[in-house]
């Protein structure tokens, strides 16, 4: 689903990130409304592993933006604030520095494909 709307957004050739604001928009949308509809002390409970299938891995699957999001509302929900600042900044950071690494880490391999492809030709 998320490849599908990616696909056919960027195919538009519209802003560059908005088909990935839309995912996580929607995605953001769905999750809480499951949630809430789904609550085990409401009156649609569907059992927790019907629960934990759409918000885990339909939700979850879709984007982990979701997540994210669904963890920082309930943050303030319960005010608890502190929660709420440190899972904003801590995902913020941590997940660009995994993209910085993964770069860094990255960058050298397609030299090292070709010099290896070039040795399996000669």
């Amino acid at each position: 689903m998320r490849f599908g709307i990616s696909e056919w957004i960027n195919g538009m050739g519209l802003w560059n990130p908005l088909a990935i604001l839309i995912i996580n928009v929607s995605g953001c949308f769905l999750i809480s409304f499951l949630s809430f509809v789904s609550d085990p002390s409401g009156e649609f409970y569907l059992g927790p592993r019907s629960r934990i299938f759409l918000l885990v891995g339909l939700c979850g699957g879709y984007t982990t933006f979701s997540a994210f999001s669904l963890l920082s509302f309930d943050s303030v929900r319960h005010s608890r604030f502190t929660d709420l600042w440190l899972n904003i900044g801590f995902s913020h950071l941590f997940c660009l520095l995994g993209v910085w690494l993964g770069y860094r880490i990255g960058m050298p391999f397609p030299r090292i494909i070709a010099r290896i492809g070039r040795l399996l030709r000669s």
